[in-house]
């Protein structure tokens, strides 16, 4: 027992001493993975090995990397690693291969630049193109959100219009994706060049998690719950939207964004669509869950009708996944509400296709066609379909009204006379 107590007591005189040691203020400034999905947290010899304490989990910045400041003792050598929350998750090497505990010696004040190879659960990330992720405090909590930006956008001075989308970590990454990617940075960057589309913006918002269905959902359905849609679509309106138009060349006008997702998000699309029109002129609503709360979708378009300042909508379902029915019948509803198809609306039924991404991916392409469309010709100003003197006099009209959607030529953002040497090359040249 007297030896015991000795221990006892030697443990507890070498912890004061550490304690009276000078502190070192180290802060670990990491790299990860594109696409990692955080939280990022050190694990280490100086706090037992806990690969998820909430008092060691790093902070994402505004440029990607992930921080923390720690004040260990100066002097005493420590090791760690970086993990995801738990040990499944540790940093692995370039090739997924075991990697030795990172060691450093504590000095005063440093800053180390280190970088995450590989995670243990996930390959390498599948992200093509220009496609970064950041957090805005303010924004639900500090969702995460990811941003693709088109090919050339860092080389113009052009404006673009901007796709928000749901469920962003399915949407970019097979690392981060629910049950395979979307796609849609590979289906933009290809739509693009090809000039099938304009070129565009991208915002993806990460889901909730335990609060998707709440989020998403614009009633309660009586057997789970929700009805939190509303909250949803303000903080993307009056926190998300402004926050996007501060950090990017966005066009800011409301004809220029457009909303889309699957399943409850397809629905949630379709509500803001028909409900925050004044901020969403276009929207595709992929496999919408129509039956949510006995079809109250149904019956909300029927006594709403097409809101005038909708532009297009798209809605699809496939045939290996239930409710074509009230596909077609939000179709019969459109068209009977002024909705045009094939014109401002279109309705596509994806043969032998279920409710997963890989359908969805397979019907981005299509979506995205006729949500997006092709880069506008300035020299049919007036959108007849013919190149005349008429298109003068429209042009002419919208740059004395510095009206940027039909007078912003060379998509600069700014109405000046550069946008007249324009106009009079593409007239010249005409349409294709």
């Amino acid at each position: 027992m007297i030896k015991l107590a000795h221990r006892f007591a030697a443990i507890a005189v070498v912890s004061f001493i550490a304690s009276l040691a000078p502190a070192a203020d180290v802060t670990f400034r990491v790299t990860v993975p594109a696409g990692t999905a955080g939280p990022v947290h050190i694990a280490g010899s100086f706090q037992g090995w806990n690969p998820g304490s909430p008092a060691h989990a790093l902070n994402e910045q505004p440029d990607g990397t992930w921080h923390i400041t720690l004040a260990l003792p100066d002097g005493s050598p420590i090791q760690f690693k970086f993990t995801r929350g738990d040990w499944a998750t540790v940093e692995k090497g370039p090739n997924g291969e075991e990697i030795p505990n990172r060691t450093h010696t504590p000095s005063g004040t440093q800053t180390l630049d280190l970088t995450v190879a590989r995670w243990a659960d996930g390959g390498s990330s599948s992200i093509t193109g220009d496609v970064t992720t950041f957090t805005h405090a303010p924004f639900l909590g500090g969702r995460r959100v990811w941003v693709y930006l088109p090919p050339g956008y860092h080389d113009s001075t052009a404006r673009y219009p901007v796709l928000y989308m749901h469920d962003g970590q399915n949407l970019f990454d097979d690392a981060t994706s629910f049950a395979g990617e979307w796609h849609v940075d590979e289906t933009c960057e290809s739509l693009i060049a090809s000039g099938d589309i304009q070129p565009i913006i991208v915002v993806g918002i990460d889901n909730g998690g335990g609060a998707r269905i709440n989020e998403y959902t614009p009633w309660p359905d009586g057997s789970f719950g929700g009805g939190g849609a509303d909250d949803y679509l303000a903080a993307l309106r009056d926190v998300l939207v402004p926050e996007i138009d501060a950090r990017y060349r966005t066009i800011p006008e409301r004809q220029s964004r457009f909303m889309a997702g699957s399943s409850l998000g397809g629905l949630v699309s379709c509500y803001a669509l028909h409900t925050e029109y004044l901020t969403w002129t276009r929207a595709a609503c992929l496999s919408s869950s129509y039956w949510w709360d006995d079809g109250h979708m149904l019956d909300y378009v029927t006594t709403i009708g097409r809101p005038f300042p909708v532009e297009r909508w798209y809605q699809d379902h496939g045939t290996a996944e239930s409710g074509i029915d009230n596909l077609n019948a939000m179709r019969d509803i459109a068209v009977n509400a002024g909705y045009v198809e094939g014109t401002d609306f279109r309705s596509v039924i994806g043969v032998g296709q279920g409710h997963n991404e890989a359908a969805w991916s397979a019907r981005l392409p299509d979506a995205l066609r006729f949500l997006v469309g092709a880069p506008a010709c300035f020299a049919d100003c007036n959108a007849s379909g013919a190149v005349n003197i008429d298109d003068i006099d429209c042009f002419v009209s919208a740059f004395l009204a510095m009206d940027a959607s039909r007078a912003d030529c060379d998509g600069s953002g700014v109405i000046n006379l550069d946008d007249i040497d324009c106009f009079v090359a593409a007239f010249t040249a005409g349409c294709p």
